[in-house]
């Protein structure tokens, strides 16, 4: 099936993704339309559409005078994507808890169970599409409107974050399956307090270790 304009900006951002999510372009690397359009034949006009995609992602970053980057994070950044996401998250979890039912439990484990397979593989970008959708699912079952839609606001910038902590933080990031296996436990005990405790612990503890290792995000 030959591709239409609109499905090869899409191809075209998932190439770039896939490049951002494995390293081939690493965090704060200009991005070179005309030698992306050379090395995939094609004209600059969809690089520049995929570079808005990914942009919208929060993985790209456009500066007038200074180019297009791939985005880095300051732990100024890091400081407010995960406190923010820990009220969030921690509120939400506690409103979900009477509205998830054992679909939901079935797919968040069907997502640990992907998450897992993609680490095995080294799969960058399926594992960033799990660890959001994990968090998304939680969050919508909280049924609270205003709550998610901020939460989803910030989905835009969790996929730099996650790729900062793969790539520099690899010991943390082997960790993940089995940190979301506590937020997981946590709901099915259906205590309020529990889960609030974990969900909030969740990214307290991240951002801690995130401190700890000297030079991981850029000041």
């Amino acid at each position: 099936m030959q591709l239409n304009h609109e499905n090869l900006s899409d191809h075209v951002a998932k190439i770039i993704r896939k490049m951002i999510l494995n390293g081939s372009l690493k965090p704060g690397e200009k991005v070179n339309q005309a030698q992306l359009a050379e090395s995939l034949n094609i004209s600059r006009g969809p690089i520049r559409e995929a570079l808005r995609l990914l942009q919208n992602e929060g993985l790209i970053k456009h500066e007038t005078n200074k180019g297009t980057h791939v985005t880095t994070l300051s732990s100024q950044d890091a400081y407010e994507i995960y406190t923010l996401r820990a009220l969030l998250e921690a509120k939400a979890a506690s409103l979900a808890i009477p509205n998830l039912i054992d679909k939901d439990f079935s797919r968040l484990e069907l997502l640990l169970e992907e998450f897992k397979n993609a680490m095995d593989e080294r799969d960058l970008e399926t594992e960033a599409r799990c660890d959001i959708n994990f968090h998304s699912l939680i969050v919508s079952a909280s049924r609270h409107k205003r709550l998610i839609h901020m939460h989803q606001q910030l989905d835009t910038q969790v996929g730099a974050m996650f790729l900062t902590v793969a790539n520099k933080l690899p010991a943390r990031a082997a960790l993940v399956v089995e940190n979301h296996r506590k937020l997981l436990d946590a709901l099915k005990s259906r205590d309020a307090d529990r889960v609030s405790r974990e969900f909030s612990d969740h990214y307290v503890h991240a951002l801690k270790e995130l401190k700890e290792v000297k030079g991981l995000l850029t000041i």
